[in-house]
């Protein structure tokens, strides 16, 4: 992989790097961002949500990854390669009086909002990480799917969430907490440390 990040920057192709983490890779992480340094335009990651084959995965502990975002955080502040992906960051931010960033994808969780997943068979999902079905594209077009009640209960997010300060940024990660057998639209992402 390393040698093909050379052949891309030779050649001025912007080049991005995105992991899954896992508790098994949690400690590679800060190392394998400053090893691509200077290789790759952007890296970042997106935490595990066990559906599917992820599902024979595990994730770290609350502690530990509140730990680790910590340390990624400061670690970007001097290496320019790192991006800031989770929402969750944004509680860290928040604590420092820092500027917020939008979140997973620009407006905290994009899942029906900004982004939706299509099926061959035309069924859309809110987010490609979890079952979320809202509607069926070849049945009702794209614009019904995302108009659709389905769609716009997951863009309302989480009641749990609806009244905290940095909602417009967060909201957590739907996906994460459905894997963690949690009510999408009730409760707060598993690994939420906002007080």
């Amino acid at each position: 992989m390393m040698a093909f990040l050379d052949v891309l920057r030779d050649f001025g192709i912007y080049s991005m790097v995105m992991l899954t983490l896992t508790r098994d890779n949690l400690e590679q992480v800060l190392p394998l961002a400053e090893t691509l340094r200077n290789k790759a335009d952007l890296f970042t990651f997106n935490r595990l949500s066990m559906v599917g084959e992820g599902a024979k995965l595990q994730v770290p502990s609350k502690e530990r990854y509140t730990a680790f975002l910590k340390e990624y955080l400061q670690a970007s502040k001097s290496n320019p390669t790192m991006a800031l992906k989770d929402n969750l960051f944004n509680i860290l931010l928040h604590t420092e009086g820092a500027d917020l960033f939008g979140g997973c994808e620009g407006y905290g969780c994009g899942a029906a909002f900004n982004f939706i997943s299509l099926l061959p068979d035309g069924e859309a999902h809110a987010c490609r990480k979890f079952p979320s079905p809202i509607g069926n594209v070849l049945e009702e077009g794209i614009a019904g799917a995302y108009d659709s009640e389905a769609a716009k209960r997951y863009r309302s997010g989480s009641a749990a969430c609806r009244q905290c300060t940095i909602r417009p940024v967060c909201g957590g990660c739907p996906a994460v907490s459905h894997s963690s057998g949690r009510d999408v639209f009730e409760e707060r992402d598993p690994f939420c440390f906002m007080p």
